[in-house]
Order: structure tokens, then sequence, then C-alpha cells
């Protein structure tokens, strides 16, 4: 090789064809060698083009996914926050709006305590205390509870009580000397008020008058052995009495009887005035407006309720700390919670008003209003938790409740955890897949290409053998024949023997020389797509024949033994003869070609669902690696053995195509160092319209 050619090599180049030149060969090492760097450029160019870029896309991919994961939990934690803040507020308006109610009332010159349930609806009870903690209203507490029960069992009283049905004459006498008896006040005036109903039941309506304006005047805060006022009974009696006598009197009587009541404080522990409050109802309902009944009843039954809820916390009430009622501003409240009560407190005119609001009946709502905060659906809820739970698991947002519920919090958290952690693992699952699958297409996109342009170098190579193969293949048989020609006009060859050998010669490798040129004209046809055969039925044997007798010379040239087994008797096959033959002698001179001489190549006939004919040698055999490659045109395998025989790599490449486009089918089995066996296989019908067309 010349020197210049040396040099221009690169030292990459130099170091691959030194690496491969081992059994190779210097110039084969350097045709590999080349391709190889071909090669490899190709793919440090995909690798720097694609693979490389395809990986950092990956990496920045994965990076948004785990950006993207961390603000999806920023985002649930504000929302959380946001959640949390917003119930507060609705805590916040609830409790302020009360408040301010309560404030604007105090200002206004109202009672908090008339119809308190507008303020707030869980209200059970709403007091004023004085300075000293009194209870001034709507109740006081009674200084005593030991009502005159005596008065009961007095003989005197069953006495008189036994004649109001029989003579009521006389227990109005009797009724009248337990007046003038040394008794107590209270039992006095009961048997006053007994007396003006018995008078009332003889007739004597202005005697029991004037008798219940007695007791009105000078026994009204006494109270009898039930717990009634003397006074709100006689008043009930008296208006009674004038419903009968003078309606509209009696009317105005009970009105104002009724009135007082509501706005006098009731005592705590008794029901009278609620009951006194009722029957006087019960008699002006036939006269008054239905809407004023109804209201009026409800400030009694609201009244009572409140009456029976201060008796029930009374305990509560004398135990609310009052260390803030001093030092907090007059109509600012102030909150604490007690075992069954809210309580609000707040200073005003020297005083101080108390609202107990249902406790459980609050927390209850709140709790719901919690979980109504939040969609079913979303993927946190609230909560809320007393002072002594701790926060659940996975909180997001805790929110304190003070000043009203203290050490009550709202909590966020996740609704369903395990949910939201596979949700998320999908989701990163499949972003994952997504781009490992648009890498690996960059990925198998680049193989392809590698392959494609390796495919492509490889053909390349394989038409550059085919050329230095041809031009071999034709200098060979022409050399023969010249060199032969040449002796037999010199006159080189004297016996006759000679000379028949010498035009023998001249014969064989002319032939040999038509086979090469029918081939590589056949294989242009081919690939132009204008090759067309002519199939007509015949006897595949005689073609058999036809064939062998052209390659005879060769067989026994190389002293191979050729078995020839194909029956006359072989149902007829649709065949252009020349091309069949053309078949047989490209598989015959394979089979010579690269078995040993001694050996032996068959050729059987056979009936199988049409006919099959198999050619058989014992020779090299086939690589594995090279049986799915052979019938590629201008393939020629790379094996050592194999490259010593010389030839042009489209013999095969025909051989199918004829063969196909008989309708029929070739296959090969081989194994290497034990000879290859090609099966031609003939339908027994005949096969399509003359085919043409491409490898």
């Amino acid at each position: 090789m010349p020197a210049m050619a040396k040099k221009s090599r690169s030292p990459f180049l130099r170091i691959l064809s030194r690496l491969l030149a081992p059994g190779r060969g210097e110039v084969r090492a350097l045709e590999e060698a080349m391709h190889l760097q071909g090669v490899l450029r190709f793919v440090a160019v995909i690798a720097a083009t694609i693979v490389g870029p395809s990986l950092v896309l990956a990496y920045f991919a994965v990076h948004a996914i785990s950006v993207e994961e961390l603000a999806a939990e920023d985002e649930l934690s504000r929302t959380a926050e946001g959640v949390a803040q917003g119930f507060w507020r609705q805590v916040e308006a609830d409790f302020s709006a009360f408040e301010e109610s309560t404030l604007t009332r105090l200002e206004a010159g109202r009672s908090p305590l008339e119809r308190a349930r507008e303020l707030h609806p869980l209200i059970l009870v709403a007091l004023r205390f004085d300075a000293d903690g009194v209870l001034l209203a709507p109740f006081t507490l009674s200084a005593s509870t030991d009502y005159p029960k005596s008065y009961l069992f007095h003989p005197d009283v069953r006495s008189a009580a036994a004649l109001m049905q029989t003579d009521p004459a006389a227990a109005a006498q009797q009724f009248g000397q337990l007046t003038r008896q040394p008794l107590p006040p209270a039992v006095q005036a009961r048997a006053k008020l007994d007396q003006a109903l018995v008078l009332e039941m003889l007739g004597r309506q202005q005697d029991a008058l004037i008798q219940l304006d007695s007791l009105i005047l000078g026994a009204s805060d006494l109270r009898d052995s039930w717990g009634f006022r003397i006074g709100d009974l006689a008043r009930l009696q008296q208006g009674e009495i004038r419903m009968r006598l003078e309606q509209e009197r009696g009317i105005a009587s009970l009105r104002e009887l009724l009135n007082d009541l509501l706005e006098k404080p009731w005592t705590v522990g008794q029901g009278s005035e609620a009951a006194v409050a009722n029957q006087a109802l019960s008699m002006l309902e036939p006269h008054e407006e239905q809407e004023w009944v109804t209201r009026v009843r409800g400030q009694i039954a609201e009244r009572n309720e409140m009456l029976y809820w201060t008796g029930e916390l009374l305990d509560e009430i004398r135990h609310i700390p009052d260390s803030r009622k001093a030092s907090s501003p007059a109509g600012e409240l102030w909150w604490h919670e007690g075992e069954r009560s809210m309580w609000a407190i707040t200073r005003w005119g020297g005083g101080s008003y108390t609202f107990g609001l249902d406790r459980q009946e609050l927390i209850t709502q709140l709790k719901a209003a919690a979980r109504a905060s939040t969609h079913p659906t979303a993927p946190i809820e609230a909560s809320l938790i007393a002072p002594d739970e701790l926060p659940p698991e996975h909180t997001l947002a805790i929110r304190s409740l003070d000043p009203w519920l203290a050490n009550w919090s709202v909590v966020t958290t996740l609704r369903d955890p395990a949910a939201i952690a596979a949700e998320n693992a999908q989701k990163r699952t499949q972003r994952i897949a997504i781009i490992g699958f648009a890498i690996a297409m960059m990925g198998v996109g680049a193989v392809l290409s590698a392959r494609l342009i390796s495919r492509e170098l490889d053909v390349v190579r394989m038409k550059t053998d085919f050329a230095a193969n041809v031009s071999h293949e034709l200098r060979s048989p022409i050399t023969q024949i010249r060199l032969k020609a040449e002796s037999l006009i010199l006159g080189l060859a004297e016996t006759p023997d000679e000379i028949e050998e010498h035009y023998n010669i001249v014969l064989r490798e002319s032939e040999r020389l038509s086979r090469l040129v029918d081939n590589i004209l056949d294989y242009a046809a081919i690939e132009r797509g204008s090759k067309q055969y002519i199939l007509r039925i015949g006897n595949i044997a005689e073609t058999v024949e036809r064939a062998i007798e052209s390659v005879r010379s060769t067989l026994e040239l190389k002293d191979i033994e050729l078995i020839l087994d194909v029956p006359y008797d072989l149902p007829p096959v649709h065949h252009d003869t020349d091309a069949i033959t053309q078949c047989i002698v490209n598989l015959v001179s394979n089979a010579a070609k690269y078995s040993p001489g001694g050996s032996q190549v068959r050729l059987h006939g056979r009936v199988v669902e049409g006919v099959e004919l198999t050619i058989s040698d014992e020779g090299i055999g086939i690589a594995a690696h090279d049986l799915r490659k052979i019938f590629d045109p201008f393939y020629r395998s790379r094996d050592s053995l194999a490259r010593r025989q010389k030839g042009t790599g489209i013999g095969l490449t025909i051989t199918r195509y004829i063969i196909e486009a008989h309708g029929g089918s070739i296959s090969v089995q081989s194994r290497p160092g034990k000879g290859s066996t090609f099966t031609l296989h003939f339908p027994d019908e005949p096969p399509p319209p003359p085919a043409r067309g491409t490898i």
C-alpha cells in the first residue's frame, strides 16, 4: 500500500484495523475497520443529537414531576389553611353577631334579656346581676323556701274545704274565723283567698272582690303552701270575677296581670308565675287576636324554660370566674366554658349580664359545620377537637377557636391519606412511564436508524464485494479460455487427447461464463421488475437431468459424486424449464463449491403436497447467523472457510425469486461442518399469472 495512503489513516482507524487484522488479513481488516468506523461515527452522532438530549429532557421531566408534587402538597396545605381560616371566620361571624346585637341593645337602652333568643338561638339563660353578684332579673333567688305547709293540715281548713260542696256558707264562715286566729300571715292570707272563692260561689261577687282587693294590697308577696304568690292568685281570681260581671274590665285586669308577671322577676325554683300567666292567657284567648296570644305564649314558654335552666345551672353560674369582670370594657363580652353551658358575660350599668348557651348543642353544630366546610369529594376534611384531644395524624392545619371556645380547635386533615398517596404514586408512575416510553421510542428510533445506516453500509460493502467478485469470476474463465485458445492456435497441444482437453476446458469455462452472465442479467431484470417466466406443464425430472448435464463436468473435475434420485413418474409441474434449470445449476454448483473432493451431492425428488426437490451436500455447512441472510442480495458469509470460495452473492437470491415466482418455496437446513440441504417445493395447483417485480 502506498505510504501516503497509510499516512492518511486516522489513529483510531489504524487501531481498529490492527485489532481486526488477526484471521482477516490487512486489507480485509482495513475494510472492516472503515465500516465499523462509519457505524461508530453514526452512533456518536445519534448519542450527541438524540440520546444525550433525551436523557437531559428526561432528567428535567422527572425533576418537574417532583416539583409538581411539592407544589401540589403546598397547594393542599394552603387549601387546608384556607378551610381552617374560613371556619374560624364563620365562628367569629356567629359570635360577633351575638356580641354586636347585645351591645346594640345595651346602647339603645333596651334590655338584652327581652326575647334573648333573638340574640342567639342557643341561649338557655339570660340573667342580670348587680355589682355584688346578686341575681336581679329576669329571675330572683327566694330568701326562703319554707312556705306554710301547715295550712294544708289545719283541722279548720280541712273542715271548711269539706263544707265547700255541701254548705258553702258554713265554709265561708269557717275560713273567716281562720283569718282572725293568731296564725302566720301567709296562712291568714290563704284563708282569705279561699273565703273569697266561697263568697263567689255564694253569688256574693262584690264581697269577694273586696276581700281580693285587701289581699292584693296587704299580702301581695306572701306565698301559700304551693309556692304561689297570694297577690297573683288574688288578681287572677279578681279578673275571672270581673270577666263575668264586666267583661272589658276583666280583660283589662287580666292583661295587666300578664304584663306584670312578664316584667317582674320570677323566683328560681318556682313555677307558679308561669302557671298563673298561662291561666290568665287561657281566659283571655277567646277575646284576643291569635297572633298576640301566640306571641305571649311564646314569651311565657321561653321565660319558663329559662327559669328551669337557671335552676339547673345555678351552681355553674356561681362558679363562673369573675377575674375579667372588672378589667373588661363595658359592653364587651368575655367567654367561659362551663360543664353544661357556654357563658358570655359583659359589664353594664353598674352590674353585669350573663348569657348561657347550650354547650352540647353548640359543639354539635360546630362539629357539623366543620364537616360541611369541605366537599365530600375533597381530599381534605375539617373537624373540631376538644381541649383534651391530640391533633389527628396527617394534620395539615390547626386553628384555635379562642377567645370563644378556649382550647378548642378546628383541624384540617387528609380525608384518605392512603388513597391520596396511591393516586400520587399512580400519577407519578404514569408520567414516568410516558417519559420512559418517549425515551424508549427515541432510543428505538436511534437504534433503527443505526441499523438502517449499518444496513446501507453493509449493502454498499456487499455491492463493492460483488463488483470485485464479479470481476474475479469473469477474469478466471476468460483467462482460461484465452490460454487454451492460444495454446490451440499456436499448436502447443500436440496429441489428440491434449487438443480434446483444451477444447473441453474452453467449453466448460464458456458455460461457466454464460451462467455467470445469465445470473447477472437475470438479477438486473429482477431488480428492474421486468423479469418474466413462461410456465408450462412438464416433467420436472427431465428438467433436472438437463441441469445436471450442464454441471456434470464441474462435479467430475472436483471429484464430487452426484447421487440422482428423481423419479420420472413425478406429477407434472408448471414451470419455466430454463429458469428451474438455472436454479438447480446454482444449488448444485454451490454444493460442489463448498464440498471437499470425494464427497457426495444428492438430488432427490418426491411427492409432498406437490413436488419437492432436495439438494444435499457434505460440505462446510452454514452458520446459524448466516441462515437468515443467505437469500439476501449480495450477502456472503464472513466465515473464513466460506470466503475462500469466490462468488457473486446473487445466486441464491435469484433462485429464491424464481421459485417464489412459480408459486413455490425454498428452505434450507444446515449444520456447520455437516453439510447443507436446500429444499425446493412446487405446488399442485398452477401458480397465479406470471410474476414480475423486484426482490
